[in-house]
Order: C-alpha cells, then sequence, then structure tokens
C-alpha cells in the first residue's frame, strides 16, 4: 500500500467511526444518562458508554488529522518554522484565555472548587470544573480540548509563517501597516489565525448561554477549524511540490513548483 492511499485511508476510517459514533449517540441517548430506577448501576452504564464513546471518537479524530498532516507533508515541502512550538504554546495560552477555558482572577463563583462529570453527551464529558474565586478558574472539557489542540497548532503554523514572511524583508519595525505592505498574506495570517482561532471557544459561552444548542457550538467550531485550515493551505501554496519534476529528482534536491 503506498503512502497517499494510506493516508487516505486514515481520513476515510476516522470519518466513519466518527458519523457511526454520532448515529450509535442518537439512536441509543438513554443509555447515556441515569435512569430514575436501578440509579447507581445504571450511573455505571451511563458513565462506562460515555468514556468508551469519547475515546472512540478521540482516536478516530487522531486518526484523520493525522491523515490530513501527513497528505501535506506528502504534497508540500515546507521550511522549518523557526520558534513553532514556542508561538504554539503563547498562542494556544491566548486562545484559552480568550475563550473562556482559563478565567483570570475571576469573581462571585460559591459553589465547591472542584466539579467534575463523568457522563452525558460525548466529548462534552467527562468535564471538570476548577475554580478559586479571585486566583484562578478552568473549565475543561473533551471536545474543548481537541478544538484548542488544533487550533493551536495550525494558528501556530500559520503565525509561524507570518512572521517568516514579515521578517525576511528587511524592514526595521514589524509594524501591521509595514508587514501590509510588505507580505499582506502574512499580516492577514497573524490576524486572522487570532480572531477565527477564538470563535470554537467564544461559541461555547455565547451561544449556550444565549440559545442552550449545543449543536451551534460544535458546528462553529468546525467551521472555525476549516477555515483556518483553508488559510494554511493558502498561505504555504508556493512551496507545494511538482509532482512531475518529483518523479525525477535528483536526491537532496528540493524542488518546488513556482
Amino acid at each position: 500500500m503506498n503512502f497517499r492511499l494510506r493516508y487516505n485511508l486514515y481520513i476515510a476510517v476516522g470519518l466513519f467511526v466518527i458519523f457511526d459514533s454520532v448515529l450509535f449517540y442518537n439512536k441509543n441517548s438513554i443509555l447515556f444518562y441515569p435512569a430514575s430506577t436501578a440509579y447507581s448501576s445504571s450511573v455505571k452504564i451511563a458513565t462506562y458508554l460515555s468514556i468508551i464513546t469519547v475515546l472512540i471518537i478521540s482516536i478516530a479524530l487522531f486518526l484523520f488529522g493525522y491523515g490530513i498532516y501527513k497528505t501535506i507533508k506528502l504534497n508540500y515541502m515546507i521550511p522549518k518554522l523557526k520558534r513553532f512550538w514556542l508561538i504554539t504554546t503563547v498562542y494556544g495560552i491566548i486562545i484559552a484565555v480568550v475563550g473562556g477555558m482559563i478565567h483570570i482572577a475571576p469573581r462571585g463563583f460559591h459553589y465547591p472548587h472542584y466539579v467534575m462529570f463523568l457522563f452525558g453527551l460525548p466529548m462534552f464529558v467527562p468535564n471538570f470544573m476548577f475554580y478559586y474565586s479571585g486566583i484562578i478558574g478552568i473549565y475543561i472539557y473533551p471536545l474543548q480540548v481537541l478544538s484548542l489542540i488544533s487550533v493551536s497548532l495550525i494558528g501556530g503554523t500559520i503565525m509561524s509563517l507570518s512572521i517568516m514572511g514579515i521578517t525576511s524583508k528587511k524592514k526595521s519595525t514589524l509594524s501591521i501597516v509595514g508587514a501590509v505592505g510588505v507580505c499582506p498574506a502574512c499580516a492577514a495570517g497573524t490576524l486572522f489565525g487570532l480572531v477565527i482561532g477564538a470563535s470554537p471557544f467564544l461559541s461555547s459561552f455565547y451561544f449556550n448561554v444565549l440559545f442552550g444548542k449545543t449543536l451551534y457550538e460544535i458546528l462553529i467550531s468546525i467551521f472555525s477549524i476549516m477555515l483556518m485550515f483553508i488559510f494554511l493551505i493558502y498561505m504555504i501554496g508556493k512551496y507545494r511540490i511538482d509532482t512531475n519534476l518529483s518523479k525525477h529528482r535528483i536526491p537532496g534536491k528540493k524542488i518546488y513548483q513556482k
């Protein structure tokens, strides 16, 4: 099996498992919540079923993401990104704070410092809330964590490419005005990554508070990540491998399609 077919298989299997898991929940949602009768035993069943479903979906998402990543590596020869992990980490922290996963010095919370739920809608459980009034508040669930990882990696790549594009031109200041003049895609990429990257988390707050619709949060998260991914593909377009020439390439030589 060649590499391209293998990575396409990862993507296909990941999508199939995710779709199948959603169908399973829709048909058997009652099992994910405890019944009023035989409560203690039904809690165990709901907990096990919820956690197993989350693990299955998480593995499927990993296969899907890995397949996408390897497909990009197969078609693009991206240069080494400087300070990628530092930029990605800082970017992820900013998104987590802006999006509401982390609350700095929160006030007015009078409930227990630690609350955890183990059963319910897959990818929204298990979730836990860690809260110390005036110090820090954290609210985490699987979908939010996976969204944060995806957004951080894509956004970190966009910002790393943006910084490389801006600094490759001999400019004394890295102002937004200068960036637009030197590299419009770079400046747009930095702002685009920050604004769109926060939207999966902002949607978690606004849509659930205003409309109480979990579906809106999921759709906005997927749409936001897709937008970032499309913009990333646009930015790395110049690094696309010329497949016609690569068949006769000289070992060690990098061939790009201009």
